[in-house]
């Protein structure tokens, strides 16, 4: 009798023990299934039209870990939860297959707009461009000219030399100031400077209207600016160096002295800047150069004045400015260099070889004019004579300009301007010769463009001066295809070396592609 009453003890003691064990589980399971349906529940809602496709993905993951959980959870069959969470997987699938077919419709219509806004604006560019390369295809011309169809660029003259004078027509010369606040990017070593002037409404007299109020023209110039070079030293050049102070005085009265001062704190673009003296201070100092050689500035302002410095055509003129009117009065400043026997930076900057391309615009940009030109900047142009040498020599260098394909029979339309690369092969013998080749070209959207042009053979005369063909002197190739022969070119060699030889040739073309294509540009190279 204990005996049997001991094992039906232990036996209820195992079955007791097998039923917490399986409520254990059963509460494991249902923990896991409802967090699993919390997680899932959350991850789909959050899945809509702006949902990235993480997000989506999260809920991918939560909703196949919801499945897996009442897969796992064999000690609930029969039990409501299971059922609950069971109707809740189906919920939350259902949910987020609508949630994604709606997210799909609606990346697909956000991508059609997408698709349909960039095709307006090709289409707009396209349009655009067809425009402006018919403006500038019936804009483009020849350089030179006379009567109606002179088209000249060139340095001005008297005030206006450090301008650039276009001339279109029999219309007076146009006068274009450089925009020092424009950036050029260096072309083939040659640096690059742009030139702008905008027609005002009114003429000098300020009531007279200008009949061509609001038309713009605009020169991007690229000049062979020599490297500085070592000169004499600052005291054996400069002999008026005070004995007690090391100082000498500035005078920049001429344009000569205004292009050798030079200061960081010189740093406007126009007009005066006035310098206050500092806390017990009696001068004003300013640390800079004159002449490429380092050093200080100084200026002791006259009573009601205050030291100034006037941006020049060239640097800097140095002065002051009276309280009363702000009047500009020169002088007053004196130079200390910080090593008197260091040696001046000479540099010819007032005399150099110079090419680039002109366009003019009409106020209500219908009408284009467009040219090419070539020129030496300073008073004196150096001299050649080239008519006792014999041999060859080999001109390198850039070139810039304008062009227009412009078709309407399916061709291309593109036009702006381009930046290239010159060569120039010149044969010095009984009769002087030269020929060229442009190529290299990037396009008005900096890409490049399978293009080059043929300068044929022209005569050198013996002051250097170029004379191309009078008619079929170039020949413009596009990728494999070659125009006929059209156009012409003309140039110069410049700047006689000690061996007689000219280091610089420049000069201006202009070439057609059928009927589509025009192009003018000018080279500068060196040998």
């Amino acid at each position: 009798m204990y005996v049997t009453q001991l094992s039906n003890a232990r036996s209820a003691v195992s079955t007791a023990q097998a039923n917490l064990d399986t409520m254990g589980r059963q509460n494991v399971q249902r923990m896991a299934i409802n967090s699993a349906v919390e997680d899932a529940t959350a991850k789909v809602r959050a899945v809509n039209n702006d949902s990235t496709d993480d997000v989506v993905a999260a809920a991918d993951t939560a909703v196949a870990a919801l499945e897996t959980a009442i897969g796992d959870a064999a000690d609930l069959s029969g039990d409501s939860a299971l059922a609950i969470a069971e109707g809740r997987l189906a919920d939350l699938k259902n949910d987020l297959m609508h949630a994604k077919t709606t997210r799909l419709a609606a990346l697909e219509a956000a991508e059609k707009e997408k698709q349909d806004q960039m095709a307006k604006e090709e289409a707009a560019r396209v349009a655009e461009m067809i425009a402006t390369a018919l403006k500038l295809h019936t804009g483009i011309s020849a350089p030179g000219g006379t009567g109606d169809d002179t088209r000249t660029g060139a340095y001005g003259t008297g005030d206006n030399a450090d301008d650039i004078a276009v001339t279109i027509g029999t219309a007076a010369a146009v006068n274009l100031s450089e925009d020092k606040d424009a950036v050029v990017a260096v072309l083939k070593g040659w640096e690059g400077d742009k030139y702008t002037y905008a027609v005002p409404a009114f003429q000098a007299d300020g009531t007279t209207p200008n009949e061509n109020a609001g038309d713009t023209y605009e020169a991007v110039v690229c000049s062979h600016v020599g490297e500085p070079t070592e000169g004499a030293k600052f005291n054996v050049q400069y002999t008026d160096l005070d004995a007690t102070t090391g100082e000498r005085p500035i005078d920049t009265s001429t344009e000569a002295v205004q292009a050798l001062v030079a200061s960081s704190s010189f740093d406007q673009s126009a007009g005066a800047k006035e310098f206050e003296l500092g806390t017990n201070l009696q001068r004003v100092i300013i640390a800079g150069s004159f002449h490429g050689v380092s050093g200080t500035y100084y200026c002791t302002p006259a009573a009601d004045s205050t030291c100034a410095a006037r941006k020049a055509a060239e640097g800097f003129e140095l002065g002051s400015t009276a309280d009363a009117g702000n009047a500009f009065t020169a002088g007053g400043w004196t130079f200390k260099p910080t090593n008197p026997e260091a040696r001046l930076m000479e540099t010819p900057d007032n005399a150099y070889a110079s090419y680039g391309w002109w366009l003019h615009k009409s106020a209500n940009d219908e009408v284009y004019n467009a040219s090419a030109f070539h020129d030496y900047k300073g008073e004196d142009t150096p001299t050649v004579n080239i008519d006792t040498l014999r041999g060859t020599a080999t001109y390198t260098g850039g070139a810039a300009g304008k062009y227009a394909l412009s078709s309407s029979t399916g061709g291309a339309n593109d036009a702006g301007h381009f930046a290239a690369t010159a060569t120039l092969k010149a044969t010095i013998a009984a009769d002087h010769t030269i020929s060229g080749t442009i190529d290299g070209f990037m396009g008005a959207d900096g890409m490049s463009r399978d293009w080059s042009v043929e300068l044929k053979e022209a005569s050198v005369a013996d002051a250097g001066g170029i004379t191309g063909p009078a008619t079929e002197g170039t020949v413009w190739t596009r990728g494999e295809t070659a125009a006929d022969a059209s156009g012409t070119w003309s140039g110069n060699l410049r700047e006689q070396g000690d061996d007689g030889v000219p280091g610089i040739a420049t000069g201006v073309f202009y070439t057609e592609y059928g009927r589509d294509g025009k192009m003018v540009g000018a080279f500068g190279a060196s040998e």
